[in-house]
């Protein structure tokens, strides 16, 4: 089983900091050549092509359609300027062993901290030299694992509002695309992280961040993810703060006030459970 080394970090600032530790990727499934048969088999709603000549702040809009297939897309990774994920490789029963079995090792920290581990899923990234992954927030806890080559991974503080707005978090969580606008002048509030083969990244949720490849080949990243109550609390809140702010309520950041937040919760259930006897007995 593939395990986490030199955990120290990781136990220490898990949740809620970010935690550089290591891994040793040895299996014919951290290859190209396996992830073009995966990529074939895969739904192919699951497999997701970018661009990767983007600049690091970009709108969803303006990100251009990759045009070559998964297979191709591999296969020429290091020739073209883009980068493709396979989403929930979970599915298939052996990425789903490797991927539960790494987090599996860090078990013990993680559900001391956050309780159970849900919604357990793992993602693989293919990136050609120079490709940039655009200024972003993902709402799950994340363990990224360089495999080949290498990038520079720049995060930020998920308790920064000048950079991730309160009405940025109640968008995301309601729909919107992950993508923010980074603001030039706050770019250098960014820690950037020196990713190599064997390098484990903990991102917590809601943590901004850009990537950019820095080899001159290809990069291969394994991430899994999962939720925990608390990350799964926080998303409802700001879905709930996203209705009560169309309503022209300013409503207070989650975590602010647990009582007030144990009220909101409790009056969008109320509410929940009335529509559906309503539509139930219409």
């Amino acid at each position: 089983m593939h395990t986490i080394i030199d955990r120290t970090e990781f136990d220490s600032a898990y949740p809620d900091k970010r935690a550089i530790s290591n891994i040793k990727i040895d299996t014919p499934l951290a290859t190209r050549a396996r992830l073009v048969g995966l990529a074939q088999s895969h739904p192919a709603e699951l497999v997701e092509f970018n661009a990767g000549d983007l600049p690091i702040s970009v709108s969803a809009d303006s990100i251009p359609e990759a045009g070559m297939s998964a297979p191709e897309t591999i296969e020429k990774i290091g020739m073209v300027n883009s980068w493709m994920v396979i989403r929930n490789i979970e599915k298939d029963p052996a990425y789903r062993e490797l991927a539960h079995g790494i987090l599996d090792s860090l078990k013990e920290t993680i559900e001391r901290e956050t309780g159970e581990m849900m919604r357990r899923e793992a993602f693989m990234f293919i990136s050609s030299p120079g490709a940039v992954t655009p200024f972003h927030i993902d709402e799950e806890h994340n363990i990224l694992i360089q495999i080949e080559g290498t990038k520079t991974f720049t995060i930020y503080s998920q308790h920064d509002r000048d950079l991730a707005s309160q009405t940025d978090l109640e968008n995301f969580h309601s729909g919107a695309h992950r993508n923010l606008k980074l603001d030039p002048e706050l770019a250098g509030r960014g820690e950037a992280v020196h990713m190599e083969p064997g390098t484990a990244l903990y991102v917590p949720p809601l943590a901004p961040h850009h990537v950019k490849v820095t080899s001159d080949v290809p990069s291969l990243s394994l991430s899994i993810t999962w939720r925990s109550e608390s990350s799964k609390r926080t998303c409802y809140l700001h879905q709930i703060n996203h209705k009560l702010r169309q309503k022209g309520a300013a409503p207070a950041f989650p975590g602010q006030s647990r009582l007030g937040d144990n009220v909101k919760i409790w009056k969008e259930s109320a509410a929940a459970r009335l529509n559906k006897v309503v539509g139930r007995n219409a």
